[in-house]
């Protein structure tokens, strides 16, 4: 189900020497955290139905390049073929989308968009209506389906220099919160430039793992999540390749997100900006002791509350929802229900447990006492979405960055 990752997948850190060699290298990468064995994030399942399995959730550092990445790499297909994760509707996203496109555009004049992760075709659905020429990539059939029904053109399979060989050459390339869920980064490397010119912009999407650390966002760690991004591990794996970082941007979709902008060695286009970034083994550390302290202190909040009688809900049943569920060891008699938009999720559990997902009307229907806010990415939206459950008396608990309840 899982295979043991034991060296820098940007700057090969740790790995053995030439073919051959058994030896294991002296250097290793650094445990940061450790959240036990876990169920996958989205391994969202019917009562009494069989789960696809549990892995070790542990955090490694390279103190090389700085790229935090998992010790195991769960089998793709597993994680994939059927994924219940689908872009969220919600008003940031689109504006988020209308943003991302505004950027593209001021860089590239290109008309021809390769989407790897298209997920259910949103984003280039979108880009359709602005008269560009699209095609997405998913590992994911009923993902892929969804994005046909919109009218995007769909390949189905996992991004990679093989795959790449089958696909036309784009004038941009887009790959939103997929790279840092690659196992090989170096053959997805290959895999761009297979698929570019000499002009093709190439927008990388991904959590930075500065944002990560400095709200401590430790619920960003789970099985697909392989990598935390940095800009020297970026900078470390292009080294020998023939692209270059051109420039990069900050969002503050997902808790904080960069988009590296990449082109070809050869672009006539220049480098826009100088890259500078300062994040230590020591803040690292700091982040794993202050995650063990929000778990903590959401465990004893939940925990207090039920003993005093009130009622605790859910709200998003999100894969951060699974790793805060799992590493507080919540169980229905904490958590009695979590409620989510999304239709594949509901009236199945929360992956690991007995804690039922349902419909969101659900939380109006039973007025728990208090919700803890999972999809905290989402607070300002979320909140405006449950006026009437607040002015009836709910209370929302958001754990990131620190626990606060609202109102």
């Amino acid at each position: 189900m899982y295979k043991p990752h034991t060296f820098c997948r940007a700057c090969d850190y740790g790995k053995p020497g030439a073919p051959g060699i058994k030896s294991a290298a002296p250097e290793k990468l650094i445990e940061v955290l450790d959240l036990g064995v876990q169920s996958l994030a989205n391994d969202f399942c019917a009562p009494g139905t069989e789960q696809a399995g549990y892995a070790p959730l542990k955090l490694m550092l390279c103190p090389k390049c700085g790229l935090g990445q998992l010790s195991v790499v769960v089998n793709p297909s597993i994680l994939y073929r059927h994924y219940s994760y689908v872009t969220s509707p919600s008003d940031m996203m689109h504006d988020h989308f209308v943003q991302l496109m505004k950027d593209i555009a001021w860089e590239s004049d290109g008309n021809t968009v390769l989407e790897i992760g298209s997920n259910d075709g949103k984003l280039l659905a979108m880009m359709q209506e602005a008269s560009y020429s699209t095609m997405g990539v998913d590992p994911a059939e009923n993902l892929a389906s969804l994005a046909r029904s919109k009218g995007v053109p769909v390949t189905v399979g996992f991004f990679g220099s093989d795959l790449a060989k089958n696909l036309p050459v784009s004038d941009i390339v887009i790959a939103r919160h997929v790279f840092c869920h690659v196992d090989d980064w170096h053959d997805f490397v290959k895999g761009l430039e297979a698929v570019s010119h000499k002009e093709t912009l190439i927008c990388i999407e991904a959590p930075y793992a500065e944002n990560t650390i400095k709200k401590c966002e430790f619920d960003q760690v789970y099985h697909e999540h392989l990598s935390f991004l940095t800009i020297k591990s970026v900078m470390a794996l292009l080294e020998n390749t023939n692209l270059r970082l051109h420039r990069i941007m900050r969002y503050a979709i997902h808790g904080g997100a960069v988009l590296l902008m990449l082109r070809r060695k050869d672009s006539s286009k220049t480098t826009i900006e100088a890259f500078s970034e300062n994040i230590t083994v020591e803040d690292w550390k700091a982040f794993s002791v202050e995650a063990r302290n929000q778990i903590d202190r959401l465990r004893s909040t939940v925990r207090t509350l039920v003993a005093q009688g009130k009622r605790v809900a859910g709200l998003g049943a999100s894969a951060k929802s699974t790793v805060w569920i799992n590493a507080c060891g919540f169980t229905r008699k904490d958590i009695a229900f979590i409620t989510d938009d999304t239709p594949q999720k509901q009236y199945t559990c929360s992956p690991g447990t007995d804690i039922p997902i349902v419909d969101p009307g659900a939380i109006l229907r039973e007025l728990p006492d208090y919700t803890v806010m999972w999809c905290w990415n989402f607070e300002s939206e979320c909140l405006k979405k449950n006026e009437l459950y607040l002015s009836k008396g709910g209370k929302f608990i958001i754990p990131v960055p620190t626990i606060r309840i609202v109102p």
